[in-house]
């Protein structure tokens, strides 16, 4: 169960992760997965004991005398109901409980994740407390939970410990009044604790039940999840893109939006050509790169690859002939090489990965760690600079071969010398393979054979640099005069300094 929950979230869609806390997955995989097999291996099985037992004896006292079983199972309905009534609440509480324990584990799991920031802004206390508030609640949560098992418990023994003393009174007394033998009384004595063990058992399978069936509930709201398909696609070709790219009037909006992210792009992307994209925060650029492995569809317009709708390729097809480098590259726990080589699907030879690493500015790099590219990396690549990590994404990304690029800012985290080294680099391996770049910096898109200015989800210019930069009441020259500004300024004040 476990297996087949980590292979679905793993084919889930980016909608979904993008709203669900990753601590509240954990916890469902983890614990309600444990729950529901307690359920399966104790009560379920207890269940199935239980009815044996009372009908087994339930028959043998009703064959010694029917006046006696019956009144030995008097006050059945009335627990059953209390049961049934606990059943009810618990399961509401444990549903609280469970809810409670995944915040908690979403709070551990970010503070652990982000514990580089936590410390650099020493908010260790402010920490503590955020968790000590959470912990605070799952503990009240679990009190509530504990004190109604406490008290249903000791309730149904009192009551079926009366039920068992009043069978064993009457029936004395029918032996006292000579109604039935002392045998037979006897035999009822010994018969009647295994009748009432087994309901005294029930009415706790019942009310313990309720956990597996949160637990059970709260898994299919994972597993009921639509799985993002990967091999939907009517066009399947044989061999590899050649990256013409057009849009026309494309326009996006999220799920749970409520106005376009993306209005009216319009624009061809010819094969081994690099388009730019130049916005601020929030104008769309990485949304619109996004719809080119179909991460998101569309909502309007349409997107030809090679003449062909979009859609009509399957995501696995669309995926194996891009190539991404994220904003925030991220970096598995395991060696330099394996990093590297991630995502290829083939065996891939140390000098392929060198000759990646080479291009992408890292190799060097690499051999002075005592490892070389065996070096573990930690997690999310915690061994590496900011710089040495996008370095090794590009890397990997370069390996893949891919006939569409996506740089996604990915000079971002290096410094001048390095960019520069990347860059020479990457216009090499530019040729032939259609390039998006996403930058903030003028510098990074002046490259480019087509450069398009977003604001607010809308392109506002498309040119190239020289014909961008003409327009003096443009978006474009506002960015580059700024730049070009502060370049000066900052050249000055080194000069200055030194």
């Amino acid at each position: 169960m476990r297996d087949f929950l980590f292979d679905h979230i793993q084919r889930l869609s980016f909608s979904y992760h993008a709203t669900t806390p990753t601590g509240d997955l954990i916890e469902r995989v983890t614990s309600d997965v444990d729950a529901l097999r307690r359920f399966f291996s104790e009560q379920a099985i207890g269940v199935g004991r239980i009815a044996l037992l009372f009908v087994i004896n339930f028959i043998a006292i009703l064959n010694l005398n029917v006046e006696l079983a019956l009144v030995s199972v008097v006050v059945i309905p009335a627990i059953l109901l209390v049961s049934l009534w606990f059943f009810k609440k618990v399961t509401k509480a444990y549903e609280e409980y469970q809810a409670q324990e995944a915040i908690l584990s979403t709070t551990l799991q970010e503070n652990l994740t982000g514990v580089r920031v936590v410390k650099a802004f020493a908010r260790q206390d402010y920490e503590k407390s955020k968790f000590e508030k959470d912990n605070w609640g799952k503990y009240l949560k679990g009190k509530i939970l504990l004190f109604m098992h406490s008290m249903f418990w000791p309730l149904s023994d009192i009551v079926l410990g009366f039920q068992m003393l009043f069978g064993f009174v009457y029936g004395a007394t029918m032996a006292i009044n000579g109604e039935i033998s002392v045998g037979t009384y006897i035999a009822y004595a010994g018969l009647v604790v295994w009748l009432i063990w087994p309901i005294r058992n029930l009415g706790r399978i019942i009310v313990q039940t309720s956990t597996g069936m949160v637990s059970y509930a709260r898994l299919m709201e994972v597993v009921k999840q639509q799985r993002e398909p990967l091999f939907d696609g009517q066009h399947q070709p044989q061999g590899a893109a050649r990256g013409d790219l057009i849009f026309e009037d494309v326009s996006f909006m999220y799920s749970d939006g409520k106005s376009d992210v993306l209005k009216n792009v319009s624009f061809h992307a010819k094969p081994g050509q690099a388009i730019a994209l130049l916005g601020s925060t929030g104008s769309g650029k990485t949304s619109l790169v996004n719809l080119l492995p179909r991460f998101h569809e569309y909502t309007g317009g349409q997107i030809l690859l090679d003449d062909v709708e979009l859609k009509e390729y399957s995501r696995s097809y669309l995926r194996m002939q891009i190539g991404i480098v994220e904003q925030e590259p991220f970096l598995f726990s395991r060696s330099i090489r394996e990093n590297i080589s991630y995502g290829v699907g083939r065996d891939v030879s140390l000098e392929e990965i060198e000759r990646a690493a080479k291009a992408a500015a890292v190799h060097e790099v690499i051999l002075t760690f005592p490892d070389g590219y065996n070096t573990l990396v930690g997690e999310k690549g915690v061994t590496l600079s900011g710089g040495q990590k996008q370095r090794v994404a590009i890397a990997r990304t370069l390996l893949k071969n891919p006939r569409i690029l996506i740089l996604d800012d990915s000079t971002s985290s290096v410094d001048t010398e390095t960019e520069a080294e990347i860059r020479e680099a990457l216009n090499d391996l530019m040729k032939d393979r259609t390039t998006f770049i996403i930058a903030h910096r003028i510098q990074s898109v002046m490259i480019a054979d087509l450069i398009l200015v977003l604001d607010k989800g809308e392109v506002v210019q498309m040119g190239t640099h020289a014909e961008l930069v003409k327009n003096e009441d443009g978006m474009y020259r506002r960015v580059y005069d700024i730049q070009t500004k502060i370049d000066a300024e900052l050249e000055i004040e080194i000069a200055r300094v030194n």
